[in-house]
């Protein structure tokens, strides 16, 4: 064989073996079982229709800016549509809104005038307020016209001034090297000193007396008000009381181991919050006995909606601004892309805040539906529902009613009474989720970027006694005996009923104390009365439907219910914007006599959250194709709660008013 024909014998043999090779390894590698992943014992589920559901709401900064290049420095709402801005352009200036801020009018000054600047605005209600002009004070009492009081006390440039009544109020004044309290009893014309801060604190473990220089002050009741500062530059706090309105004082704690306190805030006598001036925030719930750190900072000045839910927000400096959803115990901060710096806040509600600062600048917060847009909106958290459990069972209630009022509807029609079988929504368990205005009242499912949800459900708690009182009124219906209709129509359906009222009834007393308004305290207090007439309606309804010996009258009774129920949602809904807090001579009195004698007004559920309310009806329509004559029972079994729920309200309300600021 030639060298030639050896060499390509071998380089096929060569081939060969390689391929050979390349063959054997794919082969192995082939039955070379792969590792599987374990068999999955839950089978596939499609997504949850919560998981899977598009958020229904959102909340928004959204640009109200004022067509003018002015500077707001301060701003005040009563409520949802009254309030008022100040500032000054040339010169100062007070603008008044009635429409929640779609239209201003001057009520003050001339911002083209060389008028001296309006700051520090402070209200007791919509038509009591004050402000400062340069060194004078100016007030209202109508809200619409203004008039000088006088000066401050001189040599002690302003700190902090708040007033408990027409008549009375407290000035924080003084210099670095320490501040006085002052108070007025004629409606700031006059001030005398009432207590001159002073302290001993421990240092490198030597005793000092120093004098003090406070920063802030706020009452939690006509009784009951804290002041706080320390060291003007010194790194101490201090923490100042009163007990007795205002008249003395006291220091209950100093320290050098936390930075200067620079804000304050209670939400009743015992809570409250301190903000430090390097951001930390201290909490206490036994009346500044004893303190704790909250979780996260705040970025400045404190102002809460109600006793849950509280906003910090930097006043001239970076716009960020911190909120607290569980009374103050943790906060979270956000940065917020306003076009200039924050100079004041206002937040009538939880959902509802007005912030003010240069050239014009005004922004809304408020919630809105998610799919809604406008220009130069900034997103912003959202907070959590307002109403809590009452919320569901007030939707449960309506759902029962209409159910109960179709069922008798169609054995009336039909000559005969019903089964009593349960028709569509009778159950207790069944719950709407939706209120008859279309506002988003219960859980909310969806938030935005950084919000927050509330379950409603998990807040009913464990049964209370179906025979315990809440505030001076009957709970339980379950002793009105049944009449013989009612047992052989619908039995089982007015029991569930019942039950649901009941956990209603029982749920006042919390839901006044857990959401009552901060931004107006006589406000708070008229929620906690017009909560309790309304539940003594629904209760009196319930005796007179049980009563009900006849098809007619057990509907009459029903639609008086389904009336109050629903007029409960809608004020819930707009967190009772509308009640009346004004009171004409400096003591509520008056105020908290009408709102508790007779039935409250009730909101239009075709109105806008926030319009004035209609008339309550002297009755509600029967069901339809009944007879207006057969709303004559369930007429007298409504008009019967006004009388006896003023007396059981009016109880309440007396033992409440020594701890409420009037």
């Amino acid at each position: 064989m030639s060298h030639a024909g050896f060499r390509f014998t071998s380089l096929r043999n060569l081939y060969f073996i390689i391929v050979c090779m390349m063959l054997t390894a794919i082969t192995s590698s082939a039955q070379t079982p792969t590792p599987s992943r374990p068999k999955s014992s839950v089978p596939n589920r499609a997504p949850s229709a919560a998981a899977a559901a598009s958020p229904m709401f959102k909340a928004i900064w959204e640009p109200m800016n004022y067509p003018d290049d002015l500077v707001f420095q301060d701003v005040y709402f009563a409520n949802d549509k009254v309030g008022w801005v100040s500032g000054k352009g040339e010169g100062g200036f007070i603008f008044h809104t009635a429409d929640g801020g779609a239209n201003w009018d001057v009520q003050v000054g001339d911002p083209h005038s060389n008028n001296a600047e309006i700051n520090y605005l402070r209200f007791l209600d919509a038509t009591h307020g004050w402000a400062v002009q340069g060194s004078q004070l100016i007030r209202t009492t109508d809200g619409k016209t203004w008039q000088t009081i006088g000066p401050f006390v001189p040599n002690f440039p302003l700190a902090q001034y708040r007033f408990l009544s027409v008549q009375d109020g407290f000035e924080v004044g003084g210099y670095y090297s320490g501040s006085t309290i002052f108070s007025t009893h004629d409606g700031g014309r006059s001030w005398k000193p009432v207590f001159a801060c002073g302290t001993t604190l421990q240092v490198n473990g030597l005793t000092q007396k120093t004098s003090c220089f406070l920063r802030d002050m706020f009452f939690a009741s006509m009784k009951v008000g804290y002041a706080v500062g320390g060291g003007f530059n010194d790194a101490w706090a201090v923490i100042a009381k009163t007990v007795d309105g205002g008249a003395t004082w006291k220091v209950i704690f100093a320290s050098t181991d936390v930075d200067t306190a620079s804000a304050v805030f209670f939400t009743d006598e015992n809570n409250g919050v301190v903000r430090l001036r390097d951001h930390r925030v201290l909490i206490t719930a036994d009346g500044g006995q004893t303190w704790s750190g909250a979780t996260g900072a705040a970025e400045a000045t404190l102002k809460f909606a109600d006793p849950q839910v509280g906003w910090s927000c930097i006043v001239q400096g970076n716009p960020s601004c911190s909120y607290t959803v569980d009374g103050g115990k943790s906060w979270t901060t956000r940065t917020i892309g306003f076009p200039e710096d924050i100079q004041s806040y206002s937040m009538p509600r939880r959902d509802l805040i007005y912030a003010v600062g240069p050239h014009g600048m005004i922004y809304r917060y408020h919630v809105v539906p998610a799919d809604y847009m406008a220009k130069g909106m900034l997103d912003a958290p959202l907070m959590p529902t307002y109403g809590g459990p009452i919320v569901p069972q007030l939707q449960q209630m309506q759902t029962q009613v209409t159910a109960l009022q179709a069922q008798i509807s169609a054995a009336a029609a039909s000559g005969s009474p019903a089964s009593g079988a349960s028709a569509g929504g009778g159950s207790a368990q069944n719950i709407s989720t939706q209120s008859s205005a279309g506002a988003p009242l219960g859980n909310q499912a969806a938030t935005a970027s950084g919000g927050f949800s509330q379950d409603a459900s998990a807040a009913s708690g464990t049964p209370q006694d179906p025979n315990a009182t809440a505030g001076g009124f009957v709970q339980d219906t379950s002793t009105a005996p049944t009449s013989q209709f009612v047992q052989s129509c619908c039995a089982s359906q007015v029991q569930d009923l019942q039950t649901s009222f009941n956990t209603v009834a029982q749920q006042v007393p919390n839901f006044s104390g857990q959401f009552r308004n901060l931004n107006l305290l006589f406000v708070g207090l008229n929620m906690l009365s017009d909560m309790m007439n309304r539940a003594k309606q629904m209760r009196d309804s319930m005796v007179a439907l049980k009563k009900a010996p006849d098809a007619q009258t057990a509907l009459a009774a029903l639609s008086a219910l389904l009336t109050n129920v629903q007029s409960t949602s809608q004020a819930i809904t707009t967190q009772f914007s509308n009640l009346s807090a004004a009171p004409a001579s400096g003591s509520p009195g008056g105020v908290i006599g009408n709102q508790v004698a007779g039935a409250p007004a009730v909101p239009d559920s075709s109105a806008t959250p926030g319009a004035a309310p209609a008339a309550a009806p002297a009755a509600a329509p029967a069901a339809s194709g009944q007879p207006t004559s057969s709303n004559t029972a369930g007429s007298q079994a409504g008009s019967q709660a006004s009388s006896t729920a003023g007396t059981a309200a009016g109880s309440v309300v007396n033992k409440l008013k020594k701890k409420l600021p009037f």
